[in-house]
């Protein structure tokens, strides 16, 4: 009797064993009802007794546990992209979302009006990222990337539409929205890296009325921090990711009718970009015919004119370039570092910044990707002779000297950028 209770109780326990093998396998899955689920529902990470084992709930979200190893989740084809183990920082229950899938008008215009030419392509997710329960909008556009990532833009509700809260530059997703605030803002962690930078994390904080432009420059996060939140626009990118935007109808550089009349009335061809990078408008535009003193030649052309300016400017970054144009009396220009750069309309040129120092030298990637307010081509063309010119140059030629406007200028890859793009105003 005794050896009939002894096998009894092993064979209970056993099948115990069993059981609950079974069940953990089980746990680790997404049921038929789950994988079926409403893929823009809000769903939360699945308790689980094993912290190396967590599941989703929804085939758009999966959660990483501290060392940033999923669980795959069944029913969908996509996979997401993680975050690089970097200094020691760890995602703790970190929920990664990915992108929606359909869009609206107001998003597209609020795109539109930060990129107001060329095809765009975008991810984004809606997210409550100041408290009010009401869902900001984080966009990732994937079609003007660089080597150090790609813009992201994050616009806020209003009556009747869209405001752009901050614009930024050299973002890699996924992007973390953090549990900690900053000024009643949630932080924002992004992973550095490409253009020559360190692998690093660094932390956006709400500054009062926007966040910081650039992650490079922002604090990095502390080595070893645990970090909790959600990670969105967490899709791995292919070529050709993304919400289509169409082409923009053609602005003729965002002039407007009269600003195109004072230039046609120069009676020169007016060289004006096709691209411009978002967030700029046309801020001035300055001509000055052929002075009546002024030497011509034998058929009668004038030889210090005309001349035009034509400075965009981003007013929310205070960041200006001209496209300038003039009929002689050029020279060469005094640089530290040139990229040549061949244009179908004016043939080759050189993008130059930098102090003198001796002979060209080959800029860096990260340098291509910074502003440089002394960025400006070597003059193009056979009279009249064009040019783009940086914020230094903007500041002396078309503002005071002394003006707090255009402290800052484009990238010289966006230098290069407009001036592949220069057309004739038509």
């Amino acid at each position: 009797m005794k050896l009939y209770h002894a096998l009894l109780s092993f064979s209970v326990a056993l099948g115990l064993g069993i059981s609950a093998c079974q069940n953990s396998t089980v746990s680790a899955k997404l049921s038929k009802d789950n994988r079926s689920a409403d893929r823009s529902a809000q769903t939360l990470p699945v308790e689980s007794s094993n912290p190396s084992v967590e599941a989703a709930q929804n085939p758009d979200q999966a959660v990483f546990n501290e060392d940033n190893r999923t669980i795959e989740v069944e029913g969908s084809d996509q996979s997401i992209e993680p975050l690089p183990n970097v200094n020691g920082i760890r995602f703790r229950a970190l929920t990664y979302q990915r992108s929606e899938t359909r869009s609206g008008e107001g998003i597209n215009a609020a795109i539109r009006r930060e990129f107001p030419t060329g095809e765009i392509r975008y991810l984004y997710n809606n997210i409550d990222l100041d408290g009010d329960r009401r869902s900001e909008v984080v966009v990732y556009i994937t079609s003007d990337c660089g080597s150090g990532g790609c813009p992201m833009l994050i616009l806020q509700a209003t009556g009747n539409g869209y405001r752009t809260v901050s614009r930024h530059t050299l973002v890699n997703n996924p992007i973390v929205i953090s549990n900690t605030r900053t000024n009643g803002w949630r932080d924002i962690v992004l992973y550095v890296a490409g253009g020559g930078a360190k692998p690093s994390y660094h932390i956006l904080k709400f500054e009062g009325s926007t966040y910081p432009s650039n992650p490079s420059t922002a604090p990095e996060v502390t080595p070893g921090t645990i970090v909790s939140g959600s990670a969105i626009v967490s899709d791995k990118l292919s070529p050709n990711v993304g919400i289509v935007l169409g082409e923009a109808p053609s602005a003729q550089g965002g002039l407007s009718s009269s600003q195109q009349a004072r230039l046609k009335a120069l009676g020169i061809a007016i060289a004006i970009p096709a691209s411009v990078p978002a967030g700029y408008t046309v801020s001035k535009v300055d001509v000055k015919p052929c002075p009546a003193n002024a030497p011509r030649s034998d058929k009668g052309v004038c030889r210090f004119g005309p001349q035009y300016g034509i400075v965009y400017r981003n007013a929310q970054q205070d960041r200006c370039f001209a496209i300038e144009a003039t009929g002689g009396g050029v020279g060469g220009v005094p640089s530290e570092y040139e990229v040549k750069v061949k244009t179908e309309l004016l043939g080759e040129t050189s993008l130059l910044f930098g102090q003198q120092n001796g002979e060209f030298k080959t800029p860096s990637a990260q340098q291509l990707d910074s502003p440089q307010p002394n960025l400006l081509t070597d003059w193009a063309g056979i009279s009249p002779f064009y040019r783009i010119s940086g914020a230094d140059i903007v500041r002396q030629s078309y503002y005071n000297k002394t003006s707090t406007q255009c402290r800052n200028t484009i990238t010289p890859n966006q230098a290069l950028q407009i001036v592949r793009s220069f057309t004739w105003l038509r």
